[in-house]
């Protein structure tokens, strides 16, 4: 006999309810069409599937944001702190938009002598010793952007300077954000692009960003190019990566975008299959990083450009969507996916004083860096009805799936084999992970899985 949800603990988990009658065959509601019969898994864990090499989620901020959050004290609130342990240390990026207008806090003496110049974002003065405060209670690896827009020859020294003064669990650098949308003039036409332009553009990004790689010691770990649609250098890419002696290829994706119409921005849209699967429109990124024998990472990510749009991005389907991105992420090659804070409605948490204020974002963010240590491995397991499910196995062995019904009805399945497990779930119409645990004597366990909600299940001894 199968055990079945029961009503009230379907309601709390995303898992639609029924009576113990639907194990017979008959309906019961919010249960999957009578005519589908349920597929069959289980939990026994298989060789084989993609590695995960790396933390999965990482976090990138403007630097304004950083500064924000760090407070202005000499430390900053212990909140932060407990909620980058929350989220398991993960990697640390500081860049964005700001990272080509932010000058360090000593460089700003004197009258501005250009509009460009005023406009720039100075670094408060106790930026890198507090943030060396909350690296030494969070051992987060830290990646610095270096302006290369807007910057003076020393500048990058001493952001160098600040930043090993600050890390404390590894230090990276990227030069320049997004170069592939840095203008390049046409002199003799201004009115029209320049010719060549790709080739022109990427020939001056590579002269610049040597230059600036020698003014930063010339050593350090380099992130990027930090590309805004990867596209755009398709075919100079793999010059780029060599010429840099890259040692991780970082690109940026938003499936979504809020810069033209706000309104065509809908939480139907980020839930669609269209920005669930996009890194696997960036697959030849990873392969041109595994001609050069280095890693890929989506360096900069989120829900919807421009910062996100309220009602979407800070909704829970963007917890969903989260789960959806970064498994595609994973089994596309990625490595990594970094989400990023401008102080926007797509900021997974605010800090505000002495609290952190979570958004529904920042649940899926922790549940991806726990369902995935590093040393897992996943899979997708085909043939599983009406879901999307991932086989998970750590390197303990231990086994885990993650059951994700994409569709707007809810959806059966069969778990063999298991007389007790436990549930996280993450839905689309309620905030927070959910979770419990279910026994079945006989080693049969029916779960109804709602619309657009995605379940990790794992064995419980």
């Amino acid at each position: 006999m199968l055990l079945v949800v029961v009503l009230a603990l379907g309601l709390s988990l995303g898992i639609a309810a029924s009576s113990l009658a639907a194990a017979h065959g008959q309906s019961a509601r919010g249960t999957a069409p009578r005519a589908e019969t349920p597929s069959e898994v289980t939990l026994t864990p298989s060789p084989g599937g993609v590695q995960v090499t790396m933390a999965p989620v990482g976090l990138s901020l403007e630097y304004p944001v950083m500064a924000q959050d760090l407070g202005t004290g000499p430390c900053p609130p212990p909140a932060l702190a407990a909620e980058l342990l929350r989220l398991g240390s993960p990697p640390l990026a500081l860049g964005g938009e700001s990272q080509d207008m932010t000058e360090p806090g000593e460089a700003a003496t004197g009258p501005p002598p250009s509009w460009d110049s005023a406009t720039l974002y100075g670094l408060p003065s106790g930026f890198w010793s507090q943030l060396h405060c909350l690296l030494s209670a969070t051992p987060d690896p830290l990646t610095v952007g270096l302006n290369m827009k807007t910057a003076q020859p020393s500048w990058a020294a001493q952001m160098v300077a600040g930043s090993q003064s600050a890390a404390t669990a590894g230090l990276s650098f990227s030069l320049g954000n997004e170069p592939d949308l840095y203008y390049l003039p046409n002199y003799s036409s201004l009115g029209k692009p320049a010719g060549a332009e790709e080739a022109g553009a990427v020939n001056l990004y590579l002269q610049l960003a040597a230059s600036l790689h020698q003014a930063a010691g010339g050593s350090a770990p380099l992130v990027g190019p930090e590309l805004a649609n990867a596209a755009h250098w398709q075919r100079a890419l793999p010059r780029v990566i060599a010429a840099l002696h890259e040692t991780t290829v970082g690109v940026h994706m938003y499936p979504l975008t809020a810069c033209g119409s706000p309104r065509a921005v809908t939480v139907g849209g980020l839930l669609s299959a269209t920005a669930a699967d996009a890194p696997s429109r960036l697959s030849w990124v990873v392969a041109d990083a595994n001609a050069a024998h280095v890693p890929a990472i989506i360096s900069e990510a989120n829900s919807v450009s421009c910062g996100g749009e309220a009602g979407v991005s800070d909704s829970p389907a963007a917890a969903v969507w989260a789960v959806r991105f970064v498994l595609s992420a994973l089994k596309s090659g990625f490595r990594e996916v970094r989400f990023h804070f401008s102080g926007g409605p797509y900021d997974p948490f605010i800090v505000r004083r002495e609290e952190v204020l979570d958004r529904p974002l920042e649940s899926a963010l922790v549940a991806l860096n726990q369902w995935l240590p590093v040393g897992a491995s996943l899979q997708t397991i085909a043939g599983v009805q009406g879901l999307v499910a991932t086989r998970l196995v750590t390197s303990a062995g231990a086994g885990r799936l993650i059951l994700d019904n994409e569709r707007a009805h809810s959806q059966a399945v069969v778990l063999r084999k298991v007389h007790s497990i436990r549930i996280e779930a993450l839905s689309a119409t309620r905030a927070g992970a959910q979770t419990t645990t279910l026994s079945s004597p006989r080693g049969r366990i029916k779960l109804v899985v709602a619309a657009n909600t995605v379940l990790a299940v794992s064995s419980v001894a």
